[in-house]
């Protein structure tokens, strides 16, 4: 019998490795549920080596195991989606001990610490290789594409659905950081009330109004950004908008400044934001 501390920190790190990857692959962040997954994992693959409990071993075992894990991870619906996902992630398992054994081929470790080193380094070119393939695959098809973003702002977060616009790109003149624009009806919840009144109207007209609310909080007042629109709406336009960190398609959060126009982007209600290209440039763009 292998040791069981042992065998269950392996099997938490690859089954947290091939986890994050499907993350990545199907472009989901990589959060809180990727750990439970993995440990799930780790749990079967140890309760299975030990004795009185063979019935967990074999190829249904290990299916039924993986479809728990996709489970946990991903939010998926229905047998058909269900099924897609695991047979996904069993490719990634496949791929991953492909390359354990080519790199044990051309290494020929000998010993614990030469078996652990070989499996880092497996790990290692399987998240690069994995990366990779994410962003080029993502980076491919951004424009016209309608992505999920989440927007923290002063503590708050926001998850709404975004066009992106390849029109979309102004910046903001003082710090140069892309802008995102959003329906201000969809960011009513994270932003003061006397705020998102003020906001209700022409940007250059109620900015007293906008100025006298954003004071009430020193970090809004900080925080507060005038931007001219030239070419997403009409020519010209002026727009409130508030320096936040935005997070497309569970991508990385990246500095921005969140526009907020009190006019509907999009008719029938399929998005509610728009983001440029740029936002999506490294390989956070598209959902499957």
């Amino acid at each position: 019998m292998p040791n069981l501390d042992q065998y269950l920190a392996v099997n938490l790190v690859m089954d947290a490795l091939l986890l994050g990857a499907l993350c990545r692959v199907r472009m989901q962040r990589v959060d809180w549920r990727v750990a439970a997954g993995a440990a799930a994992g780790a749990v079967y693959a140890t309760l299975a080596v030990l004795p009185g409990l063979a019935v967990l071993t074999g190829p249904l075992g290990e299916i039924l195991a993986a479809i728990a894990m996709v489970r946990i991870v991903r939010r998926v619906r229905g047998v058909r989606q269900t099924l897609v996902e695991t047979g996904l992630l069993l490719l990634l398992a496949a791929g991953l001990a492909g390359l354990a054994l080519l790199v044990g081929a051309i290494v020929h470790p000998s010993g614990t610490l030469a078996d652990a080193a070989s499996l880092a380094a497996s790990g290692v070119l399987f998240v690069l290789a994995v990366e990779a393939y994410a962003r080029r695959g993502r980076a491919a098809r951004v424009s016209g594409t309608v992505v999920p973003v989440e927007i923290r702002w002063l503590g708050q977060r926001l998850q709404l659905h975004a066009f992106v616009d390849s029109g979309c790109q102004v910046r903001d003149p003082t710090s140069g950081l892309p802008v995102v624009i959003v329906e201000l009806s969809a960011a009513w919840a994270i932003l003061p009330k006397r705020l998102a009144s003020a906001l209700r109207g022409p940007a250059l007209g109620a900015s007293e109004e906008v100025a006298a609310a954003a004071a009430e909080d020193d970090r809004i007042a900080r925080s507060l950004r005038l931007v001219q629109l030239r070419t997403v709406l009409d020519e010209g336009e002026w727009l409130f908008g508030v320096r936040a960190e935005a997070s497309v398609a569970g991508g990385s959060a990246r500095q921005a400044v969140v526009c907020l126009t009190p006019r509907r982007l999009s008719a029938a209600g399929e998005f509610s934001a728009l983001v440029p290209p740029e936002m999506c440039a490294m390989g956070e763009g598209v959902v499957s």
